[in-house]
């Protein structure tokens, strides 16, 4: 019972200081301090700026040659999550039934978790709460390393194969520009430099001729987890609407997406041990568990609003009760990840 409630209490204080930052950006924006417009320009930030310096600062420095052989998994990892959600997305609709402006919207959603803006930060303070990892002290930095390896494969998918099915087309136009998005640059750059020595001492050393433009990207990067949650926060400051998502589809929707997706993601990880594919790293581990665990991504929202106007509303409300739903959920699944593999 002991050990029950000390990851309880863990998992539970990584989960509420991220939520609390984001319902501090709630209450900016249900105020107006913040008007809905200036949240547009602070996501236009964090996208094309704090979060591409905050993945290229934390690889750069972290990444080596030795742990390549770690990394080609998280991106291969997050292709069958997406495969396996999208295939359960299909199936709850058939199940579910929902209204047929949302059915898209609800593949989408279970198919596509927030992989960056929300793993980041609670992977952050996980392994600075944890006392697991109180003697790895570049802990966080390795965790925000594995998930930006992963955001080479979610954040193309999302604004490509994501935009596909929520606008209902085929997936026949493929634009590099959606592909190659800031972020995914920064990753690309972090890791050139990362895993090239003259590179990497010009840029991370002390004494090293690019380091105080190196300091200047790490001083930004310092900007991203606070701006992400306020814009998450922000975000599903409006609330739900009435009527256009029934209890029993938001219902179905938690319970796969939270509960199910990462008990399954759990012994996917626990398979690839057994098998040697995957590494004994409690961190890496940790960082596959929370992207299964994490709810849908808040871009879909904004990938309705262009594609189907009708059906961003319904996607809004839905978002807005997972994402509640995920306070509690999220702390079950740091718990269970904790468990089997600290």
């Amino acid at each position: 019972m002991k050990n029950f409630l000390e990851l309880f209490w863990y998992a539970g204080s990584a989960v509420g200081s991220v939520f609390i930052i984001a319902l501090a950006g709630a209450w900016l924006v249900r105020k107006e301090i913040l008007p809905r417009n200036a949240m547009n320009t602070l996501s236009r930030l964090v996208f094309s700026l704090f979060l591409p310096c905050l993945l290229f600062s934390k690889v750069a420095e972290s990444v080596s040659w030795a742990q390549l052989s770690e990394y080609w998994i998280f991106p291969v990892s997050c292709v069958v999550f997406i495969a396996t959600g999208t295939l359960l997305g299909k199936l709850l609709v058939r199940l579910c039934r929902p209204r047929q402006v949302i059915a898209n919207g609800i593949v989408a959603a279970i198919g596509f978790g927030n992989s960056g803006y929300l793993p980041i930060p609670l992977l952050l303070t996980a392994t600075a709460i944890f006392p697991e990892f109180s003697s790895n002290p570049v802990a966080g930095d390795q965790a925000v390393a594995f998930i930006s390896v992963y955001l080479l494969a979610s954040s193309p998918m999302l604004w490509t194969l994501g935009f596909s099915i929520i606008a209902g087309r085929k997936f026949s136009e493929l634009s590099l520009r959606k592909i190659f998005t800031p972020p995914v640059i920064a990753m690309f750059l972090g890791i050139v430099v990362g895993l090239t020595p003259p590179l990497k001492s010009w840029f991370c050393s002390s004494g090293g001729v690019l380091n105080p433009l190196f300091r200047a990207i790490s001083t930004i990067a310092m900007a991203t987890v606070p701006c992400a949650l306020i814009v998450l926060g922000g975000g599903l400051s409006a609330g739900p609407v009435r009527g256009v998502v029934n209890r029993r589809t938001i219902f179905s929707v938690i319970l796969v997406k939270l509960i199910i997706f990462p008990v399954l993601a759990t012994g996917y990880v626990l398979m690839l041990r057994y098998f040697g594919i995957f590494p004994a790293n409690l961190i890496a581990a940790l960082v596959l568990i929370v992207e299964a665990g994490v709810p849908p991504a808040n871009n879909l929202a904004v990938i309705a609003s262009l594609v189907c106007p009708e059906m961003q509303q319904g996607l809004s409300t839905l978002l807005f009760w997972v994402y509640l739903a995920s306070t509690l959920t999220l702390t079950l699944t740091i718990m269970l990840a904790m468990r089997f593999f600290a």
